[in-house]
């Protein structure tokens, strides 16, 4: 696998670097609005440390559950938030994991995982399967056999890896574990097509071309490797992928047409899937909605389709 040259890695870490600082700024207002939301609910959210396969290195995690629950094991959702590969956003999606834990019962560890161009692909792959590793280790804890995956943007990419690509592997993990759902919102889903070619005309969100080239340069700097189907998960065998899908995507969004004809391919009658697409909204629509917008509806739509689908496929 090739790997980057200096140059061309100082380079994705200035431009990284600077973007990441314009999100110290810009982040802190959005994800407050989204806390203030939480308050009042009752679930207990803590932040735990999960081994990694790199020694002593560990991923970080926040562990959402339901106030005061004994030790009564719970299916578990896994999510990964959303970062172009790049944005340290561990805790973004603290309403969405509020919301299933309140609306199903069951546990959401959501789980952080190394980002580019620092760590290139697969690092991130190799941190959710630690993740997926270290909870099907504890079947004392989590009920195994239910172990749900979701992720937005990037985050859904590494969700749908999860639960193709990955979901293969987990079978060693344990005897009885298994991913029976896959909740993917605005998902990346194939890095082999140009960023030139996920344009979409008279689109007031979509992402520049130029910043799709920063993500995927630095989270995979090969191009060769980007038709991998741990990197490109529309590139994962239809077989490979569990009996619920669920692809939540946005109308102003370049990767809305990559995401729903993965739905299409995989909507073939051996699984149940939900394609969706919300109207009138861009990529990372959800984050820091103001109320009685176009967003803030689409939001609540988005989360209550999830949670239908998690206690469906989960038997709740």
């Amino acid at each position: 696998m090739r790997q980057l040259g200096f140059f061309s890695y100082l380079r994705l870490k200035i431009f990284a670097t600077l973007f990441r600082v314009l999100l110290r700024f810009t982040g802190p207002a959005r994800l407050r609005r989204d806390n203030l939301l939480t308050q009042g609910i009752q679930v207990d959210r803590k932040r735990i440390q999960i081994p990694s396969r790199d020694g002593n290195r560990f991923i970080d995690a926040d562990v959402y559950s339901p106030a005061g629950r004994t030790a009564k094991k719970s299916p578990v959702l896994v999510n990964w938030h959303g970062s172009g590969f790049i944005f340290p956003m561990l805790g973004s999606d603290s309403l969405y994991s509020t919301r299933i834990v309140r609306d199903t019962g069951i546990t959401v560890i959501d789980a952080d995982y190394r980002k580019g161009p620092e760590t290139s692909f697969p690092g991130a792959v190799e941190d959710v399967e630690d993740v997926l590793q270290w909870v099907a280790a504890q079947p004392d804890t989590f009920d195994i056999a239910r172990v749900g995956v979701s992720g937005f943007s990037a985050g859904g990419n590494l969700a749908l890896v999860a639960a193709s690509s990955l979901r293969e592997a987990t079978k060693g993990f344990a005897p009885s574990f298994e991913i029976p759902i896959v909740i993917a919102h605005y998902p990346v889903t194939d890095l082999s097509i140009a960023p030139e070619a996920k344009a979409i005309p008279n689109s007031p969100h979509s992402l520049p071309p130029f910043m799709q080239h920063l993500f995927n340069d630095s989270y995979v700097p090969d191009p060769s490797t980007r038709s991998d189907p741990r990197a490109s998960p529309s590139k994962a065998q239809p077989h490979t992928f569990p009996a619920s899908v669920v692809i939540l995507t946005c109308e102003h969004d370049n990767l809305k047409p990559e995401a729903s004809a993965l739905a299409d391919a995989l909507d073939d009658g051996k699984r149940k899937v939900v394609n969706h697409t919300f109207a009138g909204v861009g990529h990372g629509f959800d984050k820091g909605c103001k109320s009685e917008t176009n967003e803030w509806e689409k939001r609540e739509e988005a989360y209550k389709m999830a949670t239908r689908a998690l206690r469906e496929a989960m038997g709740l």
